[in-house]
């Protein structure tokens, strides 16, 4: 009886630390999720996710080279694309290998319509030994590590280009945009780097979706913003950027900060919410966070220009309030906004 208690009990810690390590390789960065429309590799976890509205990207379609005699990279076909860009940085579980990994994804895009540019592993891609050329330059990995990104591309940049994957996938919408997808898988080879373990394979999976670029330059003056609450009660303004993931505001807005701080000095009496908006990307309780912390980033902004606190109430509402449909970028752009909002004699507690 004594014997089988004991192995009962070992049974349950190897459950338990089982059960432990599911949940631990289910774990995503905060705010992360699968670009829309590409499932991830059964197991598989996000590291890290950045996104960009309009951003340049660059696809190999054959191998990159490297000349000797030169000491440089020859010059190889590519294909340079523009639009919306999701990266997503994944770990796969364990004793998944690059070549695993690359033919799920290959063929995952086919039954999806997609076509196959360029793909293979090694020497099919890339000259190895000499620097990661495919790190370097097609994804264009030469940072210092001193941001969270650069820190989960450090394995990618220094990996054994022998046994490293990529691919390039491209299929048009009944929309007729094009849609591209990339992926590097590299073998990690340093334990003491973001605690992951040696020989994990890790993936870096790009989504671009070409679209016309969106004219951004059109500065909200005092006087359109006062009619717009007058008759509305609110309005949207778009030129309120943040840095990607975070509530800085970014230099670009200065101007239609200025003009905010126009109004309120024209209109004394108006004290407003203002109000941060989001897109669908990522959980609810994150964007939440993130749109209240950006809200309150614009109050400080404004505070400096002069503005008293006392009438501006900084509010993050995340996606609670759609102004369009997230099924489709159009949509996610209109929904990412600021808003001023009169408080029309309202209290906030």
């Amino acid at each position: 009886m004594p014997h089988f208690k004991h192995c009962l009990g070992k049974l349950i810690l190897v459950l338990g630390l089982s059960i432990l390590a599911g949940m631990a390789k289910a774990a995503d960065a905060p705010g992360s999720a699968d670009p829309p429309g590409l499932k991830r590799f059964d197991g598989a976890s996000i590291l890290f996710q950045s996104k960009a509205d309009y951003d340049a990207f660059k696809l190999a379609l054959e191998k990159v080279e490297w000349s000797g005699a030169e000491a440089k990279v020859k010059p190889f076909r590519s294909l340079p694309v523009e639009g919306r860009r999701i990266t997503t940085y994944y770990r796969l579980p364990a004793q998944v290998g690059v070549l695993e990994a690359l033919r799920n994804y290959e063929q995952e895009l086919r039954d999806a319509g997609y076509e196959i540019l360029h793909s293979g592993i090694g020497e099919a891609i890339e000259t190895v030994s000499y620097n990661n050329q495919i790190a370097r330059e097609v994804y264009g990995m030469r940072g210092t590590y001193g941001t969270p990104e650069e820190k989960v591309q450090w394995p990618f940049q220094h990996t054994d280009e022998a046994k490293a994957g990529y691919f390039t996938a491209r299929s048009t919408g009944a929309d007729g945009r094009e849609r591209y997808v990339s992926g590097y898988f590299v073998v990690n080879t340093h334990d003491r780097w973001l605690d992951l373990p040696v020989d994990t394979t890790l993936a870096r999976i790009d989504l671009i979706e070409s679209k016309p670029r969106t004219q951004r330059m059109v500065l909200v003056k005092s006087a359109e913003m006062a009619e717009s609450i007058g008759r509305n009660g609110r309005i949207a303004l778009y030129g309120i950027e943040f840095a990607h993931d975070s509530a800085e505001v970014q230099a670009s807005a200065d101007a239609l900060l200025q003009e905010i701080a126009k109004l309120m000095r024209e209109q004394p009496a108006l004290s407003i919410l203002v109000v941060g908006h989001t897109d669908t990307s990522g959980s609810f309780d994150y964007n939440r966070g993130l749109s209240q912390r950006r809200a309150e980033a614009v109050v400080a902004k404004l505070a400096g220009l002069g503005v008293a606190r006392a009438r501006l109430f900084p509010v993050g509402v995340g996606f609670a309030a759609p102004l369009a449909s997230n099924l489709d970028e159009e949509g996610r752009a209109r929904n990412r906004r600021v808003e001023l909002v009169d408080l029309a004699g309202g209290k906030l507690p």
